[in-house]
This record gives C-alpha cells, sequence and structure tokens, in this order.
C-alpha cells in the first residue's frame, strides 16, 4: 500500500462543498494522525478511532474513511478495505488528479488483495483515467490483470507502462510472465534478461527468468537462476520471501 499521509489534514479543502469542515476546535486526541499511528499496534481500536472520526464533518470524517480503510487492510479484511478507499476516492471531488488516483489505486491494491478483480480493475481504469502519463498505474492494472488470468490485458497494460518508463523492471516481470504464459517465450526471455540486468539480487526477477529458461528447455539456466535466487535469499535473511521459497520449490523438483 502507498503511504497513508497521502491524505493530509487539509483534506476539507478538497471534499465536496457540502463535506465542508466545521469550525476550528481545540485540538482532540481523537484525530487523524493519531488513528493512522494505532493501526499497526492495535488496529481494532483504530477501526473504532476512525468510526468516531467519520461521525465528524470535513477532513476529520474524510481522515476517518481513510485510516478505516488502512486499519481493515491490517485486520486482514481487504475487500472491506477497497470499498472505504474506493468511497473516500469518489468524494474527493476537488482533489487534484495525482491525490484522487493515489486513492483509486489503494482501492485497487486493496480489492484485488480480497480477489474482488473486476472492481480492481475498475479501480485502476479511474486511476488511469485521471493520470494517464503514470507507468506505476498501468503496471498496478496489469498486475491485477495477471492475478486474474487476464494474461493478453496484462501484456498490454505492462507495455504501457513501459512505453512511458523504459526501465520500469515490475512492468517487465509481468510481460515476461504474460509472455510465457501465453507462449511467446523469447520476448519473455528479453523483458526477463533486462529485469535482472537492471536488479541482479532481485528474488522475482531470478525467479522468473529461471521459469522462462524451463520453458524453453534450458534446465540448466533455471537451475543457476532459482540458486542464485535462494543464496541471496539466504544471505540477506529472506528465507520467506514467497519468491525465494518458489525458487526453492522448483530446485527440489
Amino acid at each position: 500500500m502507498k503511504n497513508p499521509s497521502v491524505l493530509p489534514l487539509i483534506l476539507s479543502l478538497l471534499l465536496a462543498p457540502g463535506m465542508a469542515a466545521a469550525q476550528a476546535a481545540p485540538e482532540s486526541p481523537i484525530n487523524y494522525d493519531a488513528c493512522v499511528a494505532l493501526v499497526e499496534s492495535d488496529a481494532s481500536a483504530a477501526l473504532d478511532m476512525a468510526g468516531s472520526l467519520k461521525r465528524r464533518r470535513g477532513d476529520a470524517e474524510a481522515g476517518g474513511v481513510h485510516c478505516e480503510a488502512l486499519a481493515l487492510m491490517e485486520l486482514g479484511r481487504p475487500a472491506e478495505a477497497g470499498d472505504a478507499f474506493f468511497d473516500l476516492a469518489e468524494r474527493l471531488l476537488r482533489a487534484d488528479d495525482a491525490l484522487r488516483s493515489d486513492v483509486y489505486a489503494q482501492a485497487g491494491d486493496a480489492w484485488a488483495l480480497g480477489g474482488e478483480f473486476k472492481p480492481a480493475i475498475r479501480a485502476y481504469d479511474n486511476a488511469i483515467a485521471r493520470m494517464p502519463e503514470s507507468a506505476p498505474f498501468y503496471q498496478g492494472r496489469a498486475r491485477v490483470k495477471a492475478l486474474a488470468g487476464e494474461w493478453e490485458g496484462a501484456r498490454e497494460d505492462a507495455a504501457e507502462a513501459l512505453a512511458i518508463d523504459p526501465n520500469f523492471p515490475a512492468a517487465m516481470l509481468i510481460r515476461a510472465a504474460a509472455n510465457r504464459t501465453l507462449g511467446y517465450l523469447r520476448a519473455a526471455l528479453v523483458d526477463a534478461n533486462n529485469a535482472v540486468e537492471l536488479n541482479p539480487h532481485n528474488l522475482d526477477a531470478l525467479l522468473e527468468r529461471g521459469l522462462v529458461h524451463k520453458a524453453l528447455g534450458d534446465k540448466a539456466s533455471a537451475w543457476a537462476d532459482w540458486q542464485a535466487a535462494v543464496k541471496y535469499a539466504k544471505d540477506t535473511g529472506r528465507e520467506d520471501d514467497p519468491a525465494a521459497l518458489a525458487a526453492a520449490h522448483y530446485l527440489s523438483q
């Protein structure tokens, strides 16, 4: 998820006119910053505080919605968090495109984690409509489509991201996986090689290139990539990283 500070306490200036802030009051111990700070240590308490903030108006209400979404994510309720993020993005009628798109992207990420791929794609559609030159939003939508098994769409969105930012490793890996799945193995290898060249110790890049080598029938190169991934993970204390675990699994076969 992106930094929760994406919503500063000036949200009252960004909301629809009907949600204008109430008269200034003395600082309360129940506020957006306190709520966000509580999320990691006690998400249930943060959720309760968010409910209190939502009963207010203006920036406190909007901050409460955002804190609620963050707390729901921490509590393992991503689909509900996606609803909250999306509702907030829809209400930020006077926000600039960058801020509003970022909240839509948070909704997309949350829904994707909850397996709600159609609304996740719709959230990213809204982000891209407002920020069409943002490579991360195309990459985010590509990731959701890949999770949904929509590999043609994932490849197209990854290509859009790379057209904007040619040195975007995450987009390279999605396009590599899409091309590998669709049977375009040589094209997949080009992207996988480029991703590894940009970051030789990236576990996801090594895992994906190993999978491409395996699909091409080059078992020795596949094993070398997976062994490197396992070694780098061990050297950096990341043995539980999903890519490292997957590489170890393939080596055991």
